[in-house]
């Protein structure tokens, strides 16, 4: 625990990681969920599709910023991220991840930047954990999901992932001894329908820098997958010309 605190201090003193446009997301019951947004640079450009980035630990704001390294570097590679804070310092596990789904819909609603369609969710530790259990629930809402690290905490929690893609990365010298978890972690996302690439980080530790080499034609491959249309399902010229017979 030291270790992970030690990292976190030290990514909340890294300069220039700081800045970001802050939003409330009232949700239907009334209540609302802090969100900080960051944009690619040539923003003017998008909208772009929405990473809902995950932070570690209690997702409390002080951890969020500590995850602003993380965000920075995928709107660099085009994508619009949004980093929401947990409102009762808990994560974003059982019911309140449930309220991840209505940020997405209103951030795409009332945002021009933000492209409508299936989002990324994206998760460093408890917040990789959090990302698996969310997308599991409404795996067509997603083009996938980055758990750098994530476990599975509670196996009655995940539902049926209908072959979303699933990226884990867990270190090879995790303090937490997540690495001993990564067969039973693979296995069990594979059962319950995942797609999925899981490696140990060589040499890494709990929290890691991302290995671009690798995340990026995964990420590539999804949205080009997800953007390819599926021969088994009619086109709208099919459906139109069906309509007019």
């Amino acid at each position: 625990m030291r270790a992970l605190t030690a990292i976190v201090f030290l990514l909340c003193l890294l300069p220039g990681l700081l800045q970001a446009e802050e939003k409330y997301v009232t949700l239907d019951d009334g209540s609302s969920i802090k969100v900080f947004l960051f944009y690619p640079k040539n923003a003017d450009e998008g909208p772009w599709p929405l990473t809902v980035l995950m932070s570690g630990g209690s997702a409390n704001e002080y951890i969020v910023r500590a995850q602003f390294w993380l965000g920075h570097e995928l709107a660099n590679r085009g994508w619009a991220i949004a980093v929401p804070v947990s409102p009762d310092g808990d994560g974003f596990f059982g019911k309140i991840g449930e309220s991840i789904p209505q940020v997405i819909a209103k951030l795409q609603q009332d945002i021009p930047e933000i492209d409508h369609g299936k989002s990324l969710l994206v998760g460093v530790s408890n917040g990789g954990s959090s990302a698996l259990e969310i997308a599991s629930r409404h795996p067509e809402n997603y083009f996938g999901v980055v758990a750098v690290p994530g476990i599975i905490k509670d196996s009655e929690n995940i539902g049926d992932f209908k072959g979303l893609p699933v990226y884990v990365r867990i270190g090879e010298n995790d303090f937490l001894r997540w690495n001993r978890l990564l067969p039973q972690l693979k296995a069990e996302l594979e059962a319950a329908g995942a797609r999925v690439n899981a490696k140990l980080e060589p040499g890494a530790n709990h929290v890691f820098p991302i290995n671009w080499e690798e995340l990026q034609p995964w990420l590539d491959e999804i949205r080009e997958t997800a953007n390819t249309p599926d021969p088994a399902k009619p086109g709208m010229h099919q459906l139109r010309r069906s309509f007019t017979q």
